[in-house]
């Protein structure tokens, strides 16, 4: 796992952002906010380093996407003060579509990581690296469901092609899903961090 810090001032206030698959950040990290702000990604392993996280008194966690699982395993150990999750699942192969997921990876390659990027209304990656990617996919293919219910706000998006609106309905059974009207990258719809935590 790939861990950048994209402000960093020793606010004793973190939030902790679990990125996308093949998701450019640029947009992500011009919400305003004062904590300090770190960002994870690249699930091909899991591992969470605890010096990340041990100068600050409050950690906020947000998920999006893909890293909706990966920050699922990890929250016990990690206590956050919130913990929200967007436009993902626990399940994501099982929520997104078996046939869908297995076909992404089969066939990745440059032309299709685009025609990806365009229906989820993503940033278009630059120079993606996509034997890594695919990688990333098989990694998080293989590991099981994360536990649902570890999250205190869920927001899906209306006009999600990628994480569809009656799949999110089925993926968080019995809890309270926030919708927005958006497609699966949902950011341009908030100005600052506070919006999302709530």
């Amino acid at each position: 796992m790939r861990a950048r810090w994209t402000r960093q001032r020793g606010h004793p206030h973190l939030v902790m952002f679990y990125s996308g698959w093949a998701t450019e950040t640029a947009e992500i990290e011009l919400l305003a906010g004062d904590s300090d702000l770190l960002i994870l990604s690249d699930y091909r392993n899991e591992t969470f380093d605890p010096a990340w996280i041990e100068r600050h008194d409050r950690i906020t966690l947000v998920a999006y996407s893909m890293g909706v699982a990966v920050a699922a395993r990890h929250l016990g150990g990690l206590r956050p003060e919130r913990a929200i999750a967007i436009c993902g699942a626990t399940d994501p192969r099982r929520t997104i579509g078996a046939d869908i997921y297995d076909g992404t990876l089969a066939g990745l390659d440059r032309q299709s990581l685009a025609r990806f990027a365009r229906r989820a209304g993503l940033p278009q990656p630059q120079a993606p690296d996509i034997a890594a990617l695919g990688d990333e996919l098989r990694a998080l293919r293989a590991r099981p469901p994360a536990p649902v219910g570890a999250f205190d706000r869920i927001i899906a998006a209306r006009k999600d092609r990628i994480f569809p609106a009656d799949a999110m309905t089925a993926a968080w059974p019995g809890q309270p899903i926030d919708w927005v009207d958006t497609g699966h990258f949902p950011f341009a719809h908030w100005r600052n961090w506070q919006e999302i935590i709530g």
